[in-house]
């Protein structure tokens, strides 16, 4: 009986020494064979992938939140490993900095998310962003990490984000469409299509009053620029000002001045039918990925067809005026410079412009307009060098645009200078201002005559649909 009691003890030693090796050489196959029944229980969706509800959560407050828990559950990992304390440290701090978003996508069949990744923003213009960490690919464990008050506040959307979804009908990743009710810039975006995966085409009708940067205000200007503006996103990413390119066409209809001047009375007229072109963007990438932040703009303002003695209208003296035909500009602006303290990225740019000056007479006796220089057209343009250094911020409640921006005339020798501040609260309603200065202009020049200081206020009103 001794001896049948050992034999079998001994090969239950035996059996469970087997046993315990042969789990510890399995241990991983039989976590990729869980992973593969587990993942057998979901329906799978994969064809759908393109259609599935996407989005960036673009909202720094709830982007901290979020990585909070994470670091506060140590769910952090890379290459299934946690992630070590350091690299969780530099990807706080970029955190801070507002250069972390999230990448959201929902499940195809209901609400729950199928994936949620941290990345850098300079990654959301990406087919494929690559995260930050392991990304998690499963909505309940998501909801464990992170607690249920999150995981519903992102259901709900309650906080700023911007929309990639694909619409089933014209396979595009969706801007919505925008009205932009400023006085000085308006914009109504009526029309978008897409060629590609992620590309976006944007068609808008625009307005524009006056040229700023040859210090020729609307309020002082005789006619109103508008027109078509074609905007391009290679890769649609979480924000609207990173575009591919941008081109605008228009022309310039008359305008009376909407308020009396004190300046002297020699007024400035539209001398004719006239054309308007610009088109800017970061096409200087394309020679090497470390100019990506520079964005390129020409400009140009030309008048093709001089206007004839009756269509000035009627006069019973002879009327003096001075005409801008003509408008160029080429300039080159550094986007995200530095980030400023959370205040906003810091940019700058500078330009070269040019305008010519024209001094005309409606002659009554010749029934004719006369030109009163005879010096050739060329020499008629003034030119002028400029500058502007701001911070922006898109993000967050508030958005705001601070700049200040000044130039230079090389040929009469005077300048002007000022600021400009553009807020707008959850980028819905808001207000631009513009003050500005002048100096050296002579009381003789004829520039005097209908240039000045001045300070203008628009409110903002963008609509969404």
């Amino acid at each position: 009986m001794k001896k049948l009691i050992l034999y079998i003890m001994f090969f239950m030693f035996l059996a469970v020494t087997i046993y315990a090796q042969d789990d510890n050489t399995s241990q991983k196959g039989d976590i990729g064979e869980l992973n593969t029944i587990y993942s057998n229980l979901e329906y799978n969706t994969i064809a759908f992938d393109d259609l599935k509800n996407k989005w960036f959560i673009n909202d720094p407050g709830f982007i901290r939140e979020l990585f909070n828990k994470f670091a506060v559950k140590n769910a952090f990992r890379i290459n299934g490993q946690p992630a070590d304390v350091q690299v969780v440290m530099e990807k706080a701090n970029a955190v801070f900095d507002g250069e972390v978003i999230v990448d959201l996508r929902r499940r195809y069949y209901d609400e729950e998310f199928e994936y949620f990744a941290f990345i850098s923003i300079d990654e959301s213009d990406k087919v494929k962003p690559t995260p930050l960490f392991d990304p998690i690919e499963d909505g309940f464990f998501l909801k464990e990490i992170i607690g249920p008050r999150l995981y519903d506040k992102m259901q709900e959307q309650s906080y700023f984000f911007s929309d990639v979804t694909k619409e089933v009908y014209e396979s595009k990743y969706g801007y919505y469409f925008d009205i932009n009710l400023n006085m000085l810039n308006p914009e109504l975006m009526f029309w978008s299509t897409t060629s590609g995966v992620r590309n976006k085409y944007l068609l808008s009708l625009f307005g524009q009053w006056g040229f700023d940067k040859v210090f020729l205000p609307g309020w002082f200007a005789p006619e109103y620029v508008g027109g078509l503006s074609l905007t391009y996103y290679d890769a649609l990413g979480g924000d609207p000002s990173k575009y591919t390119y941008k081109l605008s066409v228009g022309t310039g209809v008359n305008v009376s001045k909407p308020f009396i001047s004190d300046l002297p009375t020699l007024p400035l007229y539209k001398s004719g039918s006239s054309a308007y072109f610009k088109i800017s963007g970061d096409m200087l990438k394309h020679i090497t990925e470390e100019l990506e932040n520079f964005y390129f703009e020409i400009e140009g303002f030309i008048t093709y067809s001089d206007y004839k003695y009756k269509e000035y209208g009627i006069f019973s003296a002879n009327r003096d005026f001075v005409a801008v035909k003509n408008y160029f500009n080429v300039g080159i602006e550094y986007r995200e410079i530095t980030n400023m303290f959370d205040f906003g990225q810091l940019y700058a740019g500078m330009g070269i412009s040019s305008h010519d000056l024209h001094k005309l007479r409606i002659d009554q006796a010749t029934k004719s307009v006369v030109d009163l220089e005879t010096i050739d057209d060329f020499d008629k343009f003034k030119h002028f060098v400029n500058f502007n250094v701001g911070i922006v911020n898109d993000g967050g409640l508030i958005q705001h645009d601070i700049k200040v921006l000044g130039g230079y005339n090389v040929i009469d020798g005077w300048g002007y200078y000022g600021a400009a501040v553009k807020a707008m609260v959850s980028s819905t309603f808001g207000f631009e201002v513009k003050v500005m200065n002048n100096f050296g202009i002579g009381t003789k020049t004829y520039d005097a005559r209908w240039r000045g200081d001045y300070i203008v206020f628009s409110p903002i009103l963008k609509i969404n649909y």
